[in-house]
């Protein structure tokens, strides 16, 4: 018997192809654990991937050695280069998602100029989670040294069958895992569906896994809403029929603006600082104040822009950015809703043109006029800083607006840039704020931005007396709106977690202060308050309906039915649960008159943007 084993074993196919197959199985699994590591996924999701996804993940990366075996011929080589991939992968993915806040996608590739010009003003960290990521390619390196010794005595160039042979056996594992692991009918994958967040579906299903299905989403990256019928959307609608509107004939100017970065970090630590936060914008009378949930948090400036003017959630298409992934010619915005009430409008933004295709997405919505950099021409930084301070950006883009049509209500929109990352760009002396918490390697980033934030808050309060003296002057009302886009990408360094657990403090890591403010008074502040919630939290698609009803416009039913929403779930979170008005969460099937308003949105969102959908207009239209 013994004898027959040790023939086994040291047959040519078993000593030359099973032994070496296993050791790349292996190190593809040591793969998957550096993506999921690179994830941050947490070690409940990690095991609950076991005994389908983590396979399914190892498998998938398995198929990148097979390939490249096929290519090159050795093992060895074939599994070197294949975990090299893997462990930059791992690393490009880890930075991504903690400048960017969410992890690296295949439309990210269309997006390259944008990410070269965010990472260029970045200085990387090597963490301990880093060089366990390097680490981990050292057990790679020497499964691919026991490959190299099993096959040592093979000749360097095979026969032609052997060759065929080689191809044949490649192609058909590629085949097979591809298959039976995701387009086959009994695929474990699940098809997404609306509310399918990058952040649940890859901890849940694997970094390659999810990536495998952004993949399929590319070709429509609009998700369909299980249960989607247009017949019965006129129903939902009803459910939002008993919202009150206020209406006034007087259509005052409306500025909407977009904030660099704007967080208040008192909401998950205490900094203890030598100056007050955002004293100007928390002591402003007759404003309506709270925290916008962004999607993201680092980064996703696009996203959140997408949600503030079209008032979509990011939730039916994750795995693309807006404005690079999306044909907005013809959507539903702001943009077009106000120009159909008489409205001019303009967008602006002191930085190029072609960050996140501003240029193209902006002329497809509509917008009357377009500025950027060229157009702020003071460009005063905050040291050596690189960003146009918000106080010259209100300056300049001052003359912008006071050159637009005097004869119509002006729409405004504008995306400052003072506050941007990295935070480590200015000498120490030149820090206005400091922290006295111990950060650690943050202190530094931790004073930047505070600093930035003081003269942020600063120069609305400076935007805020221009209206007034216009207004004053000529009696031209005007009402802003004003929200950060996500908190700064160190909040996840610095949160403590005595403020709150998992999911809740990630949540107030999302949260993004707005204030809504006008140079006339407002007559129905009232209405957008929360008083169950002290944060006064929505989703930032809410915030442009809640800045109509405060103006008196007359609102669509898609605005009419996102204030309703907000009534009864101010945030929807994710695609398993929501937030309540009192900030507590709920799951799907704890109310299935609250979760039909939830779905409802979801499938009004569809109508409005989805690419097999028969949009009911009048829907979107005053």
């Amino acid at each position: 018997m013994a004898d027959k084993l040790q023939n086994f074993f040291h047959k040519p196919v078993v000593f030359h192809t099973v032994f070496p197959l296993l050791l790349a199985l292996a190190a593809a699994f040591v793969g998957w654990f550096q993506l999921e590591l690179s994830d941050s996924v947490p070690a409940a999701y990690l095991a609950a991937q076991w005994p389908v996804f983590a396979p399914l993940n190892a498998l998938t990366a398995l198929c990148l050695t097979l390939l490249l075996y096929a290519l090159t011929g050795r093992w060895s080589r074939a599994t070197g280069l294949s975990g090299a991939v893997l462990t930059v992968l791992a690393l490009v993915n880890y930075y991504t998602r903690d400048l960017h806040g969410s992890a690296v996608m295949p439309e990210d590739i269309l997006n390259l100029s944008t990410a070269a010009e965010v990472m260029g003003s970045y200085t990387l960290q090597i963490t301990g989670r880093v060089v366990c990521i390097v680490l981990l390619y050292l057990p790679v390196l020497l499964a691919a040294w026991l490959q190299a010794r099993l096959c040592a005595d093979l000749p360097k160039h095979a026969a032609p069958k052997a060759r065929a042979a080689r191809y044949a056996g490649c192609a058909a594992g590629i085949f097979a895992v591809l298959y039976a692991g995701y387009f086959a009918p009994f695929a474990p994958l699940p098809r997404s569906d609306a509310g399918w967040t990058w952040q649940t579906a890859y901890y849940r299903h694997g970094f390659l896994a999810s990536s495998v299905e952004a993949f399929r989403l590319l070709g429509d990256p609009v998700i369909q809403p299980a249960g989607y019928d247009e017949a019965a959307l006129p129903g939902i609608a009803a459910l939002a029929d008993d919202r009150p509107a206020a209406e006034t004939d007087d259509r005052p100017d409306i500025v909407l603006i977009l904030n660099e970065s704007l967080y208040d970090f008192s909401l998950v630590t205490d900094p203890q600082t030598d100056a007050d936060l955002l004293p100007v914008i928390n002591a402003l009378p007759n404003a309506v104040r709270g925290h916008t949930v962004s999607a993201n948090v680092g980064g996703g400036t696009n996203v959140t822009e997408y949600e503030m003017l079209t008032s979509n959630s990011p939730m039916l298409a994750p795995t693309v950015t807006p404005f690079n992934g999306l044909d907005l010619s013809g959507a539903n915005s702001v943009v077009g809703y106000l120009k159909s009430l008489g409205y001019t409008t303009m967008a602006a933004h002191p930085y190029t043109a072609s960050n996140y295709r501003r240029d193209a997405a902006w002329q497809q919505l509509g917008f009357d006029e377009t500025h950027f950099m060229q157009d702020f021409p003071t460009q005063e930084t905050y040291g050596s800083r690189p960003y146009q301070t918000d106080s010259a950006t209100y300056r300049d883009w001052q003359a912008l607006y006071e050159a637009m049509p005097a004869s119509q209500p002006r729409f405004c929109f504008l995306v400052t840039i003072q506050t941007h990352g990295d935070y480590t760009m200015n000498d120490a002396s030149q820090n206005l704020v400091h922290a006295a918490t111990d950060y650690g390697a943050f202190d530094h980033s931790m004073d930047e931005y505070l600093s930035c934030v003081q003269l942020s808050d600063a120069a609305f309060g400076e935007l805020c007396a221009y209206f007034s003296e216009q207004y004053a002057r000529t009696g031209r009302k005007v009402i802003v709106a004003m929200a950060g886009d996500h908190a700064p990408s160190f909040v996840t360094h610095v949160s403590d977690p005595a403020l709150g657990a998992g999911s809740e403090l990630a949540l107030l890591q999302r949260c993004t202060p707005f204030v809504i403010w006008a140079n006339y008074p407002l007559p129905n502040a009232d209405a957008a308050q929360n008083p169950a919630d002290p944060l006064n939290r929505m989703d930032m698609v809410m915030l442009t309906p809640t800045l109509l009803e405060q103006a008196g416009l007359p609102l669509s039913g898609y605005y009419r039915y996102l204030l309703a929403l907000k009534d009864a779930a101010p945030v929807v979170t994710g695609g398993e649960d929501y937030t309540l008005p009192d900030g507590t969460a709920a799951r799907f099937g704890a109310d299935p008159a609250r979760d039909a308003l939830v779905r409802g949105y979801f499938a009004w969102e569809y109508n409005n943007i989805g690419t097999r959908a028969d949009r009911i207009q009048t829907f979107f239209e005053p």
